[in-house]
């Protein structure tokens, strides 16, 4: 990911029948943590300690993050000043406690896409800002925490003017927890989402990311459909998709606001 933040993912696909690499550059859009306050607390390992690979070892910045908002309660001194962060307009009482569990931690990108920095950057950064984001591990958090990613294009390979360019943009989301086995996810409103479960011994060192939603913005489906295969319903889908799981956790993600309205 770290080199995708530099050089971009390449993507390859047929533009006017001939075929190109388009490179994207991920961005974080979103994120946010749900744990479940009667498990044991977290907050008890010290950040870095058995962490997830978020790390606060990165030159980031010391500014406040627009878009951040923690709802740690934690007596550390060193990240007792979390709470001057409070940039959504949403009383905390609403937002500690629901079906999804106890939000901790969230995130949205608001600057414009030109003044963003790639998803590495912005990680580093939250990491810095937020020491306790670093005792999470993916099997602390609750179905509900998910991350979502905007895919910006930056060039393609070969280059050159008898090529029209591909401005095409998406934004895909992920589940970031791996529960325990007997953890009750009834409860939640995510029962149709496929979410593998892992004992806690059992945890790979790197995880993958499925992606479980999509949204896309200037997007031609006759161009990114491989041989033979329709990927419009697919995108469509995974657009509902989306769409139903912010409904669920009642989320105003504002990039997905904007593409679904500038589709």
């Amino acid at each position: 990911m770290e080199e995708w933040s530099v050089y971009g993912a390449g993507v390859h696909i047929l533009l006017e029948g001939y075929p190109v690499i388009q490179y994207y550059v991920p961005y974080l859009s979103a994120i946010q943590l749900y744990i479940d306050p009667s498990r044991p607390s977290t907050s008890q390992r010290r950040p870095g300690e058995e962490s997830s690979t978020m790390s606060s070892s990165s030159s980031g910045s010391n500014d406040a993050i627009q878009g951040a908002q923690s709802h740690v309660e934690i007596g550390d001194a060193e990240i007792s000043a979390l709470n001057r962060l409070s940039l959504r307009d949403r009383p905390k009482t609403e937002t500690r406690n629901s079906p999804a569990g106890q939000l901790v931690f969230e995130y949205f990108e608001q600057d414009e896409p030109s003044s963003r920095k790639p998803l590495t950057n912005t990680v580093s950064d939250l990491a810095s800002q937020f020491p306790a984001l670093t005792t999470y591990r993916s099997c602390d958090l609750l179905p509900s925490s998910w991350i979502s990613v905007a895919w910006y294009p930056i060039y393609r390979v070969p280059m050159g003017p008898t090529l029209k360019n591909l401005d095409a943009c998406f934004l895909t989301y992920h589940c970031l927890s791996t529960p325990s086995n007997g953890t009750a996810t009834d409860s939640l409103p995510f029962r149709g989402f496929n979410i593998r479960e892992f004992d806690a011994a059992e945890m790979p060192s790197k995880l993958a990311l499925p992606t479980f939603g999509l949204a896309f913005y200037k997007f031609q489906a006759s161009i990114w459909n491989a041989p033979d295969v329709i990927e419009s319903p697919k995108a469509n889908s995974l657009l509902q998709e989306a769409d139903n799981w912010l409904r669920h956790l009642q989320v105003d993600h504002p990039d997905f606001r904007f593409f679904v309205t500038h589709t």
